[in-house]
């Protein structure tokens, strides 16, 4: 049977009940006079960790459970001079206008000792992109004051100004998400880096290394800064690797072009022995690169690039976590040739945009014995056995036939969370071929024992094939998407619900598994028709 909510302890307990009661009081709306009174009251009473713990919970809560307007309002109530993180980018993101409302309330409050700051604003139009100057106007001031920073996301919203406040004021600055900021730039990177130096210098000096230019104290700490979609080009690449020495990644891709390309220039023009990259984003690694990135990135565990770079990558033998993007064409035997020589070391293989891609399991298997997580379209050759897996944890995967999907079930014995696409090949087996009697036969065979997490987009799957997994699989918390699971009816959604507050389970059963993710059936209003 799933697990049992444990019993919360008196502190968690009474956190909820605050939490409960500051929401039913802030939603009535009063004068100013009486917020004022409120905030007095709670931070009179309330100890500056539990008020963060509030602001936490606060800001977690996914944007369609509660509104962006509701969080700053508690915010305005909980926060002070103590408070060490806001990040809403956990809950979802916020539109310009919304944004401008979380400015305006952390410059009431006067926050200005955040270690961490999330921030995701979605430019929808160009008016957006015009009001965003004006808007971020409005916290240069306090932002400036906020010297303790650690982790930034300012993601969608980053210029030039606020890269130049980090970078003079923000010595133990690590990690900075600047991505989707359309007013990045070579010159706002070069802010952040170079001190009280022209940007065009600070170029020069990545290309001929003549001279010693002096930095920031940000960029002796800085280990991430992601730089994806902005208008960046390849020098402000250059002047993150040779200025920034414990950079361990850029967080995403650099459209501009190859960093290998950079890293390359680098290494024959000032001399860099190595560098302190973990994470590497390339569209395309030549055999030569592969080579250069084994000797001058020794700890470099995570790559992604194209799938027509694996037959370079056999040079490169640290790698770990490999993402391979596929662009729906067939890499089956590049993948093969690449897991011959290098999958025991793999923990991680992701495949994206991989429908026409089918990988034999049981080749799979055999090649990557240690593999932890999978994102693929896997398929079984008639007359071949799958060997046990116990090492995959979690993955992601399509599947075409009710075989294939039995075969994996039994063989990923020490499966934790499992997603399930059932792709339908022409003229075969339809999603009605994934129901109660596949389960039962699954769990029966001894698959699925650690099962957690199970989300299968469309299936036959009824009470009948719940009930088998609720038996046997102890440590089950979470299904989804179960508007979807065609072989359950109004009936038996009650009677889950049900079942659930009787035995006092620690099991989500989500309705839909796309924005409605935190919607659990308990929660919901109506149950589907």
């Amino acid at each position: 049977m799933p697990p049992h909510k444990a019993v919360l302890s008196l502190t968690n307990t009474c956190i909820e009940w605050v939490l409960d009661w500051l929401y039913t009081s802030l939603k009535l709306q009063g004068s100013l006079k009486e917020r004022l009174q409120q905030r007095q009251y709670v931070t009179t009473h309330l100890t500056s960790n539990i008020r963060q713990r509030l602001i936490n919970i606060t800001f977690r809560q996914h944007m369609y459970k509660w509104s962006l307007s509701h969080k700053c309002l508690m915010l305005e109530v909980l926060g002070d001079t103590s408070t060490q993180c806001i990040d809403f980018t956990e809950g979802g993101y916020a539109y310009v206008d919304e944004v401008w409302q979380f400015y305006r309330s952390l410059n009431v409050i006067k926050i200005i000792n955040l270690t961490r700051l999330g921030i995701f604003c979605k430019i929808k139009t160009d008016s957006d992109k015009k009001y965003l100057p004006d808007i971020n106007n409005t916290f240069y001031r306090a932002f400036d004051q906020m010297k303790n920073l650690r982790w930034v996301t300012l993601k969608g919203v980053a210029d030039k100004t606020f890269l130049l406040t980090m970078g003079t004021n923000c010595p133990h600055l690590e990690k900075l998400n600047i991505a989707q900021s359309p007013r990045i730039d070579d010159e706002a990177v070069a802010n952040l880096i170079i001190r009280n130096t022209s940007p065009a210098e600070g170029q020069k000096s990545v290309q001929v290394g003549a001279q010693h230019i002096p930095t920031n104290l940000c960029a002796n700490s800085l280990k991430m800064v992601c730089v994806s979609e902005t208008n960046v080009t390849l020098a402000s690449a250059g002047i993150l690797l040779h200025f920034v020495p414990n950079l361990e990644s850029f967080g995403g891709d650099i459209h501009a072009g190859s960093l290998c390309c950079v890293i390359n220039d680098l290494h024959l023009k000032e001399g860099h022995k190595s560098f302190k990259l973990q994470e590497l984003w390339d569209a395309r690694i030549l055999p030569q690169q592969a080579s250069l990135l084994n000797k001058v990135c020794p700890q470099l565990t995570r790559l992604s690039t194209d799938a027509s770079s694996l037959g370079s990558l056999e040079n490169l033998s640290s790698i770990t976590s490999l993402t391979l993007s596929l662009y729906y064409q067939n890499f089956e035997n590049d993948i093969y040739d690449y897991l011959l020589e290098n999958g025991e070391k793999l923990k991680e293989l992701i495949l994206v945009d991989h429908i026409n891609c089918n990988l034999d399991l049981s080749w799979l298997a055999e090649l990557a014995p240690n593999l932890e997580h999978l994102v693929a379209t896997v398929s079984l050759e008639e007359g071949r056995e799958v060997l046990k897996w116990p090492s995959l944890k979690t993955a992601q995967l399509s599947v075409e036939s009710s075989r294939v999907l039995l075969a994996l079930l039994t063989s990923i014995t020490e499966i934790r969370d499992l997603d399930i696409t059932f792709v339908r090949a022409p003229y075969q087996e339809t999603f009605e071929c994934i129901n109660d009697d596949l389960i039962i036969c699954a769990v029966t065979e001894d698959g699925l024992r650690k099962l957690q997490k199970l989300k299968i987009y469309e299936c036959a799957i009824g009470l009948k094939g719940i009930d088998c997994l609720l038996l046997h699989c102890p440590d089950l918390c979470y299904l989804a998407p179960l508007t979807f699971w065609h072989g359950l009816i109004n009936e038996d959604f009650q009677s889950l619900v049900q079942r659930i507050k009787e035995n006092n389970w620690q099991l989500k059963l989500i309705m839909r598994a796309d924005w409605e993710d935190d919607k659990e059936l308990q929660e919901a209003s109506k149950v589907p028709s």
